[in-house]
């Protein structure tokens, strides 16, 4: 599910309580997807309609348009058991504008699928007390930068903007993968860049 809020870092999980999954686990399941995505400037940039429309429909899933007002709590989520992904009428018209937060979306619901995030009853789990690491949210947060900003592009990028226009992402997720590689030693930080 894509959520909306005011952008600020949440201190507990938000999603729900998943089989555990390390930066790592992600990293490697986004380099296992990415083959398979089209790519709208041959070498980056996910095209994420196509996804919505080709990728998605040859893994069994639909989509469905709903009013923004009918979901005023979410941009979009999956229901894993129909085969179907529910976006807002305005995520899939940035689509054909060439809005970042609505090919986050689509990217972001495809990692829910691909990450097998069925709701399930986990005895003794309650809603947001759980690790981040476990968290269904996190875990499709995680490996939707790791598909969008490959390692590839993020060691050829001079710095958060470049790799932002590379991936067509925000700047600010750009940012986040920049110091995320570089802290996990994948990435080295380029002398005068300030990621």
């Amino acid at each position: 599910m894509t959520t909306l809020g005011n952008g600020a870092k949440s201190r507990t999980p938000t999603g729900m309580k998943v089989a555990p999954q390390s930066y790592a686990k992600l990293e490697v399941a986004a380099n296992d997807l990415r083959p398979v995505l089209p790519l709208a400037d041959g070498k980056f940039m996910i095209d994420a309609w196509r996804v919505l429309e080709q990728t998605l429909p040859r893994a069994g899933y639909s989509y469905r348009i709903e009013e923004v007002h009918d979901l005023q709590d979410c941009a979009a989520f999956t229901i894993p058991d129909d085969g179907l992904v529910v976006m807002r009428q305005d995520v899939y018209d940035g689509l054909f504008t060439g809005s970042v937060f609505a090919r986050s979306t689509v990217i972001h619901e495809l990692c829910h699928i691909v990450l097998q995030h069925h709701v399930t009853l986990h005895r003794g789990a309650v809603l947001g007390q759980h690790r981040f690491f476990e968290d269904s949210e996190w875990q499709a947060k995680a490996m939707t930068a790791a598909v969008m900003m490959p390692l590839a592009a993020c060691k050829v990028a001079h710095d958060e903007y470049h790799l932002a226009e590379l991936c067509g992402t925000s700047v600010e997720s750009a940012k986040y993968r920049l110091e995320r590689l570089t802290k996990d030693g994948l990435i080295e930080k380029k002398k005068g860049f300030f990621w």
